[in-house]
């Protein structure tokens, strides 16, 4: 399966909120999840364009899951389609001793704060949310994102990031990023390091 994603910076929530109403769309309560992402020990996923992750979500009434993710490289210019496998796995687990006895390496961490709506378009369940990363937001960025994803198969992937094309269109969304999180993440504590305090 591939995963057909668009992700634009939102400064109005309450305006999106609104937005996604008019579509039929209600937000879930906030869920907590935190994603430690691992390096390949004989090739460079920065290079390759890869990820390989251990995500583990706290839910409301206090439950944990935990999911190891896959991402293979993106394959357009303009969405972040690519192939994904994702697996449910154990919270109680030691999944990660596995994958460090294996010769991979947690590298980073990446912690954000979700809700996630579902719509029905043109018979299609298109996921939307509504993210917040405090980090990103210590770091004098802009800390909240709104991505709009679908599930779609080999064959049918261009119609799907079409039909992701148009709803961003009638959210009034324009310029999407195709940097993940970690990226941008990256990218705000470098500009941090290279601002020289007043004397």
């Amino acid at each position: 399966m591939y995963e057909v994603e668009m992700k634009f910076q939102v400064g109005d929530i309450k305006a999106f909120e609104e937005r996604l109403k008019m579509f039929g769309g209600i937000l879930e309560p906030m869920v907590e999840e935190t994603d430690l992402f691992y390096q390949h020990p004989q090739r460079d996923f920065s290079v390759t364009d890869e990820c390989l992750r251990i995500r583990r979500r706290k839910l409301p009434n206090g439950t944990e899951e935990k999911f190891l993710t896959y991402k293979g490289p993106k394959i357009d210019r303009e969405t972040k389609t690519r192939r994904e496998i994702e697996i449910r796995l154990d919270p109680q687990e030691p999944f990660e001793t596995i994958l460090e006895l294996l010769g991979f390496r947690a590298k980073d961490s990446v912690r954000k704060f979700r809700r996630r709506s579902e719509l029905a378009i043109s018979n299609q369940l298109v996921e939307v949310v509504l993210d917040f990363l405090p980090e990103l937001e210590k770091s004098g960025g802009v800390g909240t994102f709104v991505e709009l994803e679908t599930m779609a198969s080999a064959s049918d992937w261009e119609e799907k990031r079409e039909l992701i094309r148009n709803l961003s269109k009638d959210f009034g969304f324009s310029e999407s990023i195709r940097a993940s999180y970690l990226e941008l993440l990256s990218k705000a504590k470098n500009k941090a390091k290279d601002v020289v305090p007043p004397s």
